[in-house]
């Protein structure tokens, strides 16, 4: 309906419309309006159009903004002309008909009906019997229809992650591959292509290359994924995730993230090392089935044999005739091998003298590029002729790699034993300890696990290429190629030491996670800093629970949820947390108490309130059963806002006291700033908007008195929330904008689109359009479902009243509209940050 009194729906999200009749079918509306709320759509039903129109007026202009049609129908057609007007005016909206059986007196204006809908293969038509198996029906088909038919929100990636490596050094010897792949890429017909061949034969430096030189060729350009981390197919999804800067979504496979962030995208997505997790190659056939206008580069020893694949098998590079003069010498394998010769002794050259000794060791190394480059960097000590006479000994030959391997990758593993060989006895000790870093290492992790000492071997490790120190600002961080690091880990394995090494590096990372907790929330460095050895804390976790050591798997879990939870890795610890609960058997009852303390806040977070009250419940038994009072003020905290959640708020506040004398008992002040949040949830949920503000300013200076940065972070969004409320929109903003610079000041990344979302709401009560567009746009590409979980857990709802972008569109207009989107969608976390709290004039 149109014109000056338009007729509006509830709100702007996805709307579910019911058709029945009305007086015989109460239980059965009952249970589709509790499946649909139950999925946080919302349904729009007759009973709820309490309206000055027409009921047919009200019903069509629903079912016009409506986007699902749910007819229930058992035995009464209605006053004409009822359900079936409703059912044709639904035109091409998705329809599910549920049809209640027995119906010994069907109307047969309905029954004629229903004949013609069971004919319609576009309608889903079933038959139910009660309230009960209606509501399972409803939410299962819902559930599936979305999955088919809506799209996800796409998550939107750190604009830091996925870019494509910078080459530390030009190609050489790739023309014609170059050629011909640039060629097969840019072919709308081609959408996979598989760099094939052995280990250092130089897929990845093609693949970079070939990135670098079609990032123009695609709309929305290159996306860069490197696996050389992930081991496991079950992974992948996660890896991809992570790669790509997106938050997984608690409760749904990281797989579904990347698919819809993909889906609306023209571009080159490269996967850098698949041979590791062949078994998991469906994951691309899945990902361009997603992505329509997506095309792949994938890197892998062997094809992953998916149908539409083009394999291209990358050559090594190549090489002159044996008695080649020093005229036609400059292949690519020689010219490589002079590159690097000159990057490790400038005043190298190929010399009519050393040509020959060049050329043999190029052809002795099949002309794979890691194995030049590890030769070549030898020249610092041994001039070419004595490079090739210590090849001729043997170092090289085809023996040394494991019979049912490739050649040339056997000659790959003797290259690196035989530069691992040229290493002093203290050199070699570091290398191969150096493998247990799963995601690269810096110089405190050497002085910590191996001493002051092994800085100057390292510096031997970088030059001669077994270590690669990785382009940054900063302290320098180190890592070695995963070739490089496997045979580090097969050597470290022949020592005896294997147990003891990763024993030591896992409780290395458990330290420096221990010295990190006290930081957690206050300062963004320390969050920052297990970011970046984020790979590392996750081997440790793994070595933990591999080794059976659970106890210290929980203790570690513990230790860092902060940085899950204000980073966006909520699911990660949801497997760790799940798998040790899942094989752990001989707990002790202490241990089990702190586990089943984790599960339930990770379930709490992630939104399944029935495993988080269960969990918690019994952890909350466990503490109170051995004494560890000084643990349950936080259980009981969060069993308190489940209570509250769920209406319960004479329990709530049973739960919250308790929570309030332990806390005061054992001087934890964070407690007492949880009990004020949770206190003033409840007076602003019973509508006592003076008694919430009050106590709220009671928590959040408990808070701050306590450093308690995550505890003022949750009462300065609650006072927002409670202003907003009563309509002091100045108010409001004020504590949004202190907020917003705890949320900076504690590293919390995760949650700032949650402020950014509710400045937005700001301007637009202040009439400031366009400002509040681009405050949406900024949070929209910071967003992910996952990233601000824990705030959404624990603060009110932001009660918006707008008729959201399509309504901002309309009064901006096009052009001004589009114009403040692209500004927002351009912004990063900190130009986001400065804008809305005015420090950016815009």
């Amino acid at each position: 309906m149109t014109g000056a009194n338009p007729i509006r729906t509830p709100d702007d999200r996805l709307r579910v419309f019911v058709s029945s009749t009305i007086d015989e079918l109460a239980p059965e509306r009952q249970a589709v309006r509790d499946a649909v709320l139950g999925l946080r759509l919302i349904p729009v039903m007759a009973e709820s159009a309490a309206r000055p129109h027409p009921r047919r007026d009200i019903n069509r202009a629903y079912l016009r903004e409506s986007h699902l049609f749910v007819g229930i129908y058992w035995q009464g057609f209605g006053d004409p002309p009822g359900v079936e007007e409703e059912f044709e005016c639904a035109a091409d909206l998705p329809k599910l008909v549920y049809v209640k059986q027995p119906a010994p007196d069907r109307d047969p204006r309905l029954a004629a009906m229903l004949a013609r809908i069971q004919q319609d293969a576009r309608v889903s038509y079933r038959i139910f019997g009660t309230a009960g198996e209606l509501r399972h029906m409803i939410r299962d088909d819902i559930a599936l229809l979305l999955s088919e038919r809506f799209a996800t929100p796409e998550p939107e990636p750190d604009p830091q992650l996925a870019n494509v490596p910078a080459p530390s050094s030009p190609i050489l010897g790739r023309d014609a591959e170059i050629a011909q792949l640039r060629k097969l890429l840019t072919d709308p017909d081609v959408r996979l292509v598989t760099l094939t061949g052995p280990g250092g034969v130089g897929k990845t430096r093609l693949a970079t290359e070939l990135a670098g030189l079609l990032a123009g060729a695609y709309p929305d350009g290159v996306r860069f994924v490197e696996l050389s981390t992930v081991t496991t197919p079950d992974l992948v999804g996660a890896a991809l995730a992570q790669a790509l800067g997106l938050h997984t979504t608690a409760g749904r496979p990281p797989i579904e993230d990347v698919e819809a962030y993909l889906r609306n995208r023209t571009l080159l997505l490269v996967i850098d090392n698949f041979e590791q997790v062949a078994e998991a190659a469906p994951v691309i056939s899945r990902l361009l089935s997603a992505a329509p206008e997506v095309t792949a580069l994938a890197t892998s020893r062997a094809a992953l044999r998916l149908t539409g694949e083009y394999t291209v098998e990358v050559p090594p590079l190549p090489l002159p005739e044996p008695n080649s003069d020093y005229s036609d010498a400059r292949t690519g394998a020689v010219r490589l091998f002079v590159d690097r010769a000159r990057a490790a002794k400038r005043d190298f050259a190929l010399t009519p003298q050393n040509t020959q000794a060049v050329i043999e060791i190029c052809r002795r190394l099949d002309g794979l590029p890691l194995a030049i480059e590890l030769a070549a960097a030898k020249v610092r000590v041994l001039p070419p002729p004595a490079l090739l006479e210590r090849l001729r000994k043997g170092v090289g030959t085809l023996s040394g790699g494991a019979r049912d391997l490739p050649v040339r990758q056997r000659t790959l593993r003797n290259t690196i034993a035989w530069s691992h060989d040229l290493l002093t006895p203290a050199q070699r000790r570091l290398f191969c300890h150096l493998g247990v870093f799963a995601g690269g290492f810096d110089l405190d992790s050497v002085d910590a696990l191996f001493g002051p000492d092994d800085v100057e071997p390292l510096d031997v490790l970088v030059e001669s290429s077994l270590v690669k120190q990785e382009a940054g600002e900063g302290e320098p961080r180190f890592r070695m190629l995963d070739s490089i690091r496997e045979y580090a880990l097969e050597r470290l394995r022949d020592t005896g030491l294997w147990h003891d090494a990763h024993a030591a590096n896992a409780a290395y990372f458990l330290a420096l996670a221990e010295r990190l907790e006290l930081l957690l929330g206050f300062e963004p460095s320390a969050i920052e800093r297990l970011e970046t050895e984020h790979d590392n804390i996750n081997a440790s976790m793994n070595w933990f629970i591999d080794d059976r050591d659970y106890e210290q798997a929980i203790h570690l879990s513990w230790l860092i949820w902060v940085f899950w939870w204000l980073h966006g890795h909520v699911e990660e610890g949801v497997r760790y947390l799940d798998q040790v609960a899942d094989e752990a058997s001989d707990l002790s009852e202490q241990a089990t108490a702190l586990l089943l303390v984790g599960t339930g806040a990770m379930a709490f977070v992630s939104g399944d309130l029935d495993r988080s009250q269960a969990d918690l419940t019994r952890s909350r038994a466990l503490l109170l059963a051995l004494g560890d009072d000084g643990n349950v003020p936080a259980v009981s905290g969060v069993l308190g806002t489940i209570a509250m959640r769920r209406g319960l708020n004479a329990r709530a506040r049973e739960l919250l006291e308790e929570t309030r004398l332990l806390g005061e008992r054992f001087g934890k002040e964070w407690v007492h700033s949880l009990y004020y949040s949770r206190m003033g949830n409840i007076a602003l949920s019973e509508g006592d908007t003076d008694v919430a503000a009050r106590i709220f300013e009671e928590g959040l200076e408990i808070a701050e008195r306590s450093h308690d940065r995550l505890g003022a972070v949750v009462d300065l969004y609650s006072l927002a929330v409670t202003a907003i409320t009563t309509g002091d929109v100045d108010g409001a903003e004020a504590y949004l904008r202190e907020g917003m610079t705890h949320s900076a000041e504690a590293g919390d990344r995760g949650s700032m689109a949650f402020w950014l979302e509710a400045m937005a709401d700001i301007r637009i009560r202040q009439g400031r359009l366009d400002r509040a567009v681009r405050l949406t746009a900024a949070a929209r590409t910071l967003r992910s479902a996952s990233t601000a979980v824990w705030l959404r857990s624990f603060a009110p709802e932001w009660p918006a009243v707008n008729g959201g972008m399509p309504g901002l569109r309309t009064e901006l207009g096009e052009a001004s509209f589009a114009a403040a989107w692209a500004r927002g969608s351009q912004d990063d976390l900190g130009s986001a940050v400065r804008f809305a709290l005015g420090l950016d004039p815009g």
